[in-house]
């Protein structure tokens, strides 16, 4: 593993990992680390309580962890792994196809992985798993490689935190920005059709995410905003402190039909979708 510290740069050899307490949430459990990975497979990350060796390798750790691996299968899939169990396994997501350097950044929150690329946590995001079961004490991360040579440069700790409730004002304005329209694009439409309009923008969209649920049992993680959720009338837990809402028995496909409902006011599927999850009834 060689180390150059005015670039604040390492490059980690095949089957090995570097720890250090500059790797160090400063909350257990709760931490994002940014950085730039220059690889062609096998980008993985170590997540657990206490520091590895510089010999250290996922695959013998029976201690408590997560590793997240972006890349595997010759950059073909992005897999977590729990305690190493396998709990993800995508195709295609999060890959890492060039020897120049990329930006990415992975987030966890009681439990809460989440994984995106670019320089800005909680920007485009790529993939997000919630654990049914968290590790709460995982503190320290190891930046580690498979069989080949893995760059990482520009490595920041930073903290992660549930995103804050947000405003309608939040919303039109982000909305504005992204379609360059002004305050006058929007007076010129009604208001009860500029707003529909605005909110139809953020379906399914983690920007200003403040809430999520996770469906069925494969837990697919969908982003929702309370303050639209609660504008529907049908949402009685928006009080509720907590921002993930578990519905194992739904299917993703009839979410999807709810939700565009609620964010557009029509869907094209016309199936009456009925759920109850902790004492939450959910109808359209």
């Amino acid at each position: 593993m060689r180390v150059e510290d005015k670039k604040r740069s390492l490059t980690v050899a095949p089957f090995k990992c570097a720890w250090g307490e500059e790797f160090r949430f400063v909350e257990a459990g709760r931490g994002c680390i940014a950085f730039e990975a220059s690889a062609q497979n096998d980008v993985t990350l170590v997540f657990r309580e206490q520091p590895g060796s510089q010999h250290y390798h996922y695959k013998m750790d029976s201690s408590r962890h997560y590793a997240v691996i972006l890349g595997s299968h010759r950059n073909k899939r992005l897999k977590i792994e729990v305690d190493g169990r396998t709990v993800v396994d995508e195709a295609g997501v999060g890959l890492c196809r060039s020897s120049s350097f990329q930006s990415y950044w992975i987030s966890i929150y009681d439990g809460l992985i989440s994984i995106g690329q670019g320089r800005h946590p909680n920007n485009n995001v790529l993939f997000q798993w919630l654990d049914p079961d968290p590790n709460r004490n995982v503190q320290y991360v190891g930046l580690s490689s498979w069989d080949k040579h893995v760059g990482y440069r520009n490595i920041s700790v930073l903290p992660s935190a549930p995103q804050n409730s947000i405003r309608w004002s939040q919303i039109e304005y982000a909305y504005a920005e992204r379609h360059g329209e002004g305050d006058h694009a929007k007076n010129e439409e009604s208001k009860d059709g500029c707003e529909q309009r605005v909110i139809a923008d953020f379906l399914e969209s983690w920007d200003f995410s403040d809430a999520m649920f996770v469906v069925g049992s494969e837990r697919k993680v969908v982003p929702a905003h309370k303050i639209v959720l609660a504008a529907s009338g049908e949402f009685d837990f928006i009080s509720m402190s907590g921002t993930a809402i578990e519905l194992p028995s739904f299917s993703y496909p009839v979410l999807h039909s709810l939700l565009e409902y609620i964010y557009t006011g029509s869907t094209q599927d016309c199936r009456v979708a009925t759920g109850f999850t902790a004492g939450v009834e959910l109808t359209i």
